[in-house]
């Protein structure tokens, strides 16, 4: 459903069409630029209550002479529908997420007929409802208040609409990351899961355990933790594009992205390539113990000495193992320095980043979509999300500290 309202630019006073996708979450923020003077507007859309404005946004009368602004979010606009009244991106793209829920479907074995809906059946909660009540609990349970961590949890997850009602935290954290990564990404966590089977058999298994919970698993825990707090607080961006990429959907310099809040998402990529780069150690002590080796040693270099080596290179630890490389896809060293040091400018009006790629930011200028950076940015979130899976996996099942 598309909704229709006119808002005006405090600075200049323009009238703006916009054009209001609805989509899932509760809460939808939306941020663009005023068509005339160039200051940023926004306007939220929230359940129960409707439409407020601002920043620099005013409620104006009926004007269909005014500038369009298509906006929605839960997709990303074809780039040169961007500003037609006859832009429909539900109707393309959510086409594109049925069939690859129907394709995972049938790829496990289910029907493609989906079930009807029961009144009865309890409404999964969305992820702007959810991810509050789980930040609370997981940041209890960090705290060593684990009574009111579990309190929390108890209050929330019996209505949350889950098939399998989470009964501990890590459960919890569990199922709602795996949520997070499907359906297409699913595929990548079941073959971490065969790898995961062979690396147990191996002889220094326990070994890796043991260290895993001993030296790893409170600092990756802080990682996750921080990761999931920029992503998810910044998810009236990030849903733009979020279902699309765990849904393997393109999303590229094709597509624009009609809210632009960059300032909450400018450095996002970098802190995310960084946490990431520390956490896929995981994924090479893995790899050691299938290549028959003790975990912390490397064809050619010692644990300790891969573990502070640059991040850039560390994938390539596990390169030959294509379950364990596929984690690795979106790793851009160049995008990285650029995200991580506040060195990228943003024309809001062509929805176009740019920054320098080389050495120091040395080198010739990179253009790319905001559209394209929200969706890269999702894919290493998901990435990360995965082997998140994998250690708390590890650690549950083994009785080592969880990641967490």
């Amino acid at each position: 459903m598309i909704v229709r309202e006119y808002a005006s630019c405090d600075e200049c006073g323009t009238v703006h069409v916009l054009r209001i996708g609805m989509g899932a979450e509760p809460v939808q923020a939306h941020h663009f630029e005023c068509r005339n003077c160039g200051q940023e507007m926004g306007i939220s859309v929230t359940d129960g209550v409707g439409l407020s404005f601002g920043p620099n946004a005013t409620q104006a009368a009926r004007d269909d002479g005014g500038p369009i602004v298509n906006l929605h979010p839960s997709f990303v606009f074809a780039r040169e529908e961007i500003g037609s009244a006859d832009a429909f991106p539900s109707i393309e793209l959510g086409s594109k997420l049925v069939s690859a829920m129907l394709d995972a479907r049938a790829r496990i074995g289910l029907p493609a007929e989906l079930e009807p809906l029961s009144v009865e059946a309890p409404r999964r909660a969305r992820v702007t409802e959810e991810w509050p009540q789980l930040r609370a609990a997981w940041s209890l349970h960090r705290n060593g208040k684990l009574d009111l961590a579990k309190r929390r949890m108890d209050a929330f997850v019996g209505t949350a609409g889950y098939e399998d009602t989470p009964t501990s935290i890590q459960d919890w954290i569990f199922q709602f990351i795996g949520d997070l990564t499907r359906p297409h990404h699913e595929r990548l966590w079941e073959s971490l899961f065969e790898q995961l089977g062979v690396a147990a058999h191996k002889d220094d298994f326990e070994r890796f355990v043991a260290f895993s919970g001993a030296e790893l698993s409170a600092a990756h825990g802080r990682r996750y933790f921080e990761i999931c707090k920029a992503y998810l607080g910044a998810f009236s961006e990030f849903s733009q594009v979020h279902q699309l990429v765990a849904s393997d959907i393109p999303v590229d310099e094709r597509h624009v992205a009609a809210s632009s809040d960059f300032d909450t998402t400018r450095m996002f990529y970098g802190n995310a390539f960084e946490a990431f780069g520390d956490n896929v150690e995981t994924l090479a002590a893995i790899n050691n113990l299938i290549e028959d080796r003790p975990f912390d040693r490397l064809r050619t270099i010692t644990f300790e000495a891969y573990r502070s080596s640059e991040k850039a290179g560390r994938g390539r630890a596990f390169g030959d193992n294509p379950a364990l490389a596929a984690v690795v896809g979106e790793f851009d060293n160049q995008l990285r320095n650029a995200s991580h040091h506040g060195d990228m400018t943003f024309d809001r009006a062509s929805g176009m980043i740019e920054y320098r790629s080389g050495k120091g930011g040395k080198g010739d200028a990179v253009t790319i979509g905001y559209a394209a950076y929200l969706a890269r940015s999702s894919r290493l979130f998901i990435q990360l999300m995965l082997v998140f899976r994998l250690e708390i996996l590890i650690a549950n099942k083994f009785g080592v500290r969880l990641p967490i």
